[in-house]
């Protein structure tokens, strides 16, 4: 599993996630089955910048036959997004890729950019769920743009922190005050702080939990702003001694 969070704001988009690279398998024995799960690596690419002007943000299934994600993001890029490839095309775009050729694996997406309207670069931010066979706009309601933000992968920890809860108090459910996030009102730099505050708190919450550690590692940030090229705030970069 992976945390990727997405975040579309007056004046840019910005896209969010860890590097961890778990593993999961299955064993047999005269007992049963037993789940097996160990974090493989903290090096793994999830967040893509396609053509220097689109980004991609992926969860999921990590791997298609043995092979990463990441070789797989390189091969739809030469073979399905030219230069004049829209932002609103690349959904489907994706569903053609991953869809057809590959059985529709569970592969989810986050897709940023931006498309010249009336004279105006107006954002566009999607989820495509590939095994689902769907995907949506997720910044707009109607014609009419929305700020807010969107995360998806293991979103336990951040949607108890954001969203509303309730509590038992004397053996009732009490639901606690949920302040509000004024998105309309946050700054591009705004946007960065909270998605590393999101992806950080998760990781250093399930840290202390007695769950399996799925996300973790560096985290990369991505910003898209109109009229400029992806600008990479945080990214893993190679190295040796």
């Amino acid at each position: 599993m992976s945390l990727i969070v997405t975040l579309y704001v007056p004046e840019g988009i910005v896209l969010a996630g860890d590097s961890r690279l778990t593993l999961n398998w299955i064993t047999k024995s005269a007992t049963g089955e037993q789940t097996h799960s160990i974090s493989a690596s903290d090096s793994n690419n999830k967040i893509f910048v396609i053509k220097d002007k689109f980004g991609l943000g992926t969860f999921g299934t990590a791997s298609i036959n043995g092979i990463p994600i990441a070789g797989f993001i390189n091969q739809f890029t030469e073979q399905f997004v030219k230069e004049d490839t829209t932002i609103d095309e690349m959904p489907q775009l994706l569903l053609d890729f991953f869809g057809n050729q590959f059985n529709f694996p569970a592969i989810n997406f986050y897709l940023i950019g931006y498309k010249v309207e009336h004279g105006i670069s107006t954002p566009y931010a999607y989820f495509t769920n590939i095994a689902g066979k769907t995907y949506n706009r997720i910044n707009a309601t109607g014609d009419k743009v929305i700020n807010g933000a969107n995360w998806g992968g293991e979103i336990e920890v951040l949607s108890r922190l954001i969203q509303s809860v309730k509590v038992n108090q004397g053996g009732n459910w009490v639901e606690l005050p949920n302040s509000s996030i004024p998105w309309d009102y946050m700054t591009l730099q705004d946007a960065i702080d909270f998605s590393l505050y999101a992806v950080r708190t998760t990781i250093e919450t399930i840290r202390f939990q007695q769950k399996e550690k799925t996300v973790g590692g560096p985290i990369d940030i991505l910003v898209l702003k109109p009229n400029e090229k992806p600008i990479w705030i945080n990214k893993k970069e190679l190295k040796g001694e």
